[in-house]
């Protein structure tokens, strides 16, 4: 194929609205634009309005397949137009720009000479794709291939932050047995957090295969269809595992709470039994401190220490009878 041929993906693209545009050949390496071009790679910023304008004056592009490109909703599927190929996949917010941890979308439309994608934000799975296409690490034979790619690199990531969330819980896990529980509920709670943000992910990949059929992927993308068979089992296991994550993160959860209910208790039965071992000492002190006439051992030399003798006797009865009590508990 001729770089004549693919002249449109250069120049009916508005360059203020254009984040890059490759010419690929048959090898998947970048080649120059005088070059035997086999396909062409486009990427619009949705943020600038002359991009919209550029992909809405695209030629031959279906018009749900335009309408995908523009769209801003959150909906993730693939669907198929003809002879192209068209959808939104979830990707991460690029760590350099945003919290990495967000959900971020990006649609692409494809056919066998033209690949188009379009994002509002950066966004880190396309841009480690591009970056090693540049580089030459990850050659592209087809557009069909840069889809594949997309949704094996972004399980790749999605499985390394499970990973990590499995370490983090082993570690939170250990030092409750070990009774040093006491700081780790404020590590459990944004680490539930990243949980249930990768399970968001994982969902949204599962349920992106279901639109396609058989016929749907021969007719567009023949080359990628056990690789998206294979991309669909496994997110269906990494889903799996992130249930398992946020299960578990729930029930250590309950665990630091039951230990914490249980500490209370303890400190609570303490200071009622300290109350109530006070409480005779405060009653006879608070009679014999009242200033009337007929209080016992005014007269006595020694009256201070016999009525606090009678205080401690009353504490120690109340004290052994609480402790009787404890026992028959």
């Amino acid at each position: 194929m001729t770089g004549k041929k693919h002249a449109h993906a250069g120049h009916f693209h508005d360059q203020a609205g254009k984040l890059y545009s490759y010419a690929i050949g048959a090898d998947g390496k970048i080649v120059p634009e005088d070059g035997d071009i086999h396909w062409r790679w486009t990427g619009f910023a949705l943020s600038d309005a002359r991009a919209r304008s550029a992909i809405a004056a695209i030629p031959d592009l279906p018009a749900e397949a335009q309408r995908c490109l523009l769209s801003s909703g959150r909906r993730v599927y693939m669907k198929r137009s003809g002879d192209w190929l068209f959808g939104t996949l979830p990707d991460i917010h690029h760590r350099h720009y945003a919290d990495s941890e967000e959900l971020g979308l990006f649609h692409f439309a494809f056919n066998r000479e033209t690949l188009l994608t379009s994002r509002k934000k950066p966004l880190q799975t396309i841009d480690d794709i591009r970056r090693k296409l540049e580089e030459g690490q990850a050659p592209l034979p087809s557009p069909a291939r840069f889809v594949d790619a997309v949704i094996t690199h972004l399980l790749d990531l999605l499985e390394d932050k499970l990973e990590d969330l499995f370490e983090a819980l082993d570690s939170i896990e250990d030092r409750i047995i070990g009774g040093r529980w006491a700081g780790e509920r404020e590590r459990l709670a944004p680490l539930r957090q990243r949980a249930i943000v990768v399970h968001r992910h994982l969902f949204l990949v599962t349920g992106l295969f279901r639109p396609l059929t058989s016929a749907d992927i021969a007719a567009t993308a023949p080359e990628i269809a056990s690789a998206l068979d294979n991309n669909a089992a496994h997110a269906s296991a990494l889903l799996h595992d992130s249930e398992q994550v946020q299960a578990r993160a729930l029930l250590l959860q309950e665990e630091i709470m039951a230990r914490l209910s249980e500490r209370t208790n303890k400190l609570l039965y303490l200071l009622s039994v300290l109350t109530a071992v006070l409480m005779p000492a405060t009653i006879i002190s608070g009679l014999f401190g009242m200033n009337l006439h007929g209080i016992p051992f005014t007269e006595s030399h020694v009256g201070f220490w016999e009525a606090a003798f009678l205080s401690a006797v009353g504490s120690a009865a109340v004290f052994l009878f609480v402790r009787r009590l404890g026992k028959k508990d």
